[in-house]
């Protein structure tokens, strides 16, 4: 009975355009990859800096893996609490202008904790409608209730949050939104917590190492003082290219996390190569910023060579949402640039709203000139041979 239901669920994906599959990459992941021995101009992934494969990087983690082994053993509070956890939480904390920091395994364990944890019966959670799944996931554990809001809209915010009777309101946002590439309000939001007294979680993900002018997060793009936001989250798996995530807040909140989150109290600790590997991307972003530099070249080129094409992106950030509307459509286009060379990958609901998938194309540091240009030149070729036009990329 259960496989003949799984069978029949799968065929309805099938029918919908909306199964999923696995391709399995035998490089590194860089500008160009490999897949089943074909080369391919790789704009799906998030690795914005370059840093995932960096000659620095692997060195790190190499050096770190020969001192502390590869695994932790046990969790942080028992005996998998190494120095060098301590030292990347020290480095992380410096990099985001707050007192203390606390990594986690994953941005999913790092998001669940925090709403389980600052949540209960007595809280309210007011959450973007397009945020994250991990946030969404960590509204449904917190126990609390939740309040949808529309997407980055402060002034409802403001009516749900005057409406509101709870003893402790939590707003949570993305900073920037991973399928749209826009920027959540945040001086507005946090002119809302100061209001009514809220707590404001941001999640940085996609923001640490993109936004200008130095990487350091959505509190410098907004130019905030940092202690302004009450936890920043973010992870080390995107432009920082290795794996693990962290919330950096006050020493008493990061405190009260040591002793009451569950996703850190019963999770292993990060691997230690990995948290070395981590010390050494927050290093390379701290001293400098050429790569940052490269990074919005390459965005504003791709901008530049689309809306020459009558193909207008507003994206603040290095995600393109390329919109294309039905799932049939997203796939056949993704399908075509993938028999050219490039891998850009379609997005469909449940990670988008219904009519509004998408190419979800992202832009490196590594990429070439010419890398850009290829791409915006076969986007558009494809987009005019299926019949989409131009198309709003708000959903």
């Amino acid at each position: 009975m259960f496989l003949s239901d799984i069978d029949k669920e799968i065929a309805v994906l099938k029918e919908m355009g909306r199964y999923r599959y696995l391709r399995p990459l035998s490089t590194a992941q860089d500008a160009v990859i490999t897949i089943e021995g074909r080369q391919f101009i790789n704009f799906a992934s998030n690795n914005y800096l370059g840093l995932a494969n960096h000659p620095e990087i692997v060195a790190a983690f190499t050096a770190a893996a020969a001192r502390y082994g590869v695994g932790t053993g046990a969790s942080r509070l028992i005996c998998g609490h190494m120095d060098i956890h301590a030292q990347l939480e020290e480095a992380l904390a410096r990099l985001k202008g707050t007192e203390a920091c606390l990594t986690f395994s994953s941005g999913y364990l790092a998001n669940l904790g925090i709403l389980a944890t600052l949540g209960g019966p007595r809280a309210t959670v007011f959450s973007d409608e397009l945020n994250h799944s991990s946030i969404i996931d960590g509204c449904r554990l917190s126990r609390s209730r939740v309040e949808i809001y529309r997407h980055a809209d402060a002034d409802r915010l403001d009516a749900l949050l005057k409406a509101s009777k709870a003893r402790r309101k939590i707003i949570v946002t993305d900073s920037v939104f991973s399928m749209d590439g826009d920027i959540a309000p945040l001086p507005d939001l946090l002119a809302l917590r100061d209001r009514y007294g809220a707590v404001l979680v941001v999640d940085d993900a996609h923001a640490v190492g993109v936004l200008p002018p130095r990487g350091c997060g959505s509190a410098e793009y907004f130019n905030l003082p940092p202690e302004a936001i009450d936890m920043q989250m973010g992870t080390l798996s995107k432009a920082l290219g290795t794996y693990g995530a962290y919330i950096c807040a006050p020493r008493k909140t990061v405190d009260y996390f040591i002793n009451t989150c569950r996703t850190f109290i019963y999770n292993t600790g990060l691997p230690p190569a990995l948290a070395g590997a981590a010390i050494k991307a927050v290093e390379m972003l701290s001293t400098g910023t050429d790569l940052l530099r490269r990074l919005w070249e390459n965005r504003e080129r791709f901008i530049a060579e689309m809306a020459a094409r009558g193909r207008p992106v507003e994206s603040p950030s290095a995600i393109m949402p390329l919109i294309t509307g039905g799932d049939r459509e997203t796939m056949a286009v993704s399908a075509a640039l993938y028999e050219r060379g490039l891998f850009v990958h379609g997005i469909r609901p449940p990670s988008v709203p219904e009519g509004m998938g998408r190419l979800r194309l992202t832009l490196m540091a590594t990429h070439t000139p010419e890398m850009v240009s290829t791409a915006a030149a076969c986007v558009d070729e494809l987009f005019r041979e299926a019949g989409i036009e131009a198309m709003d990329q708000k959903s």
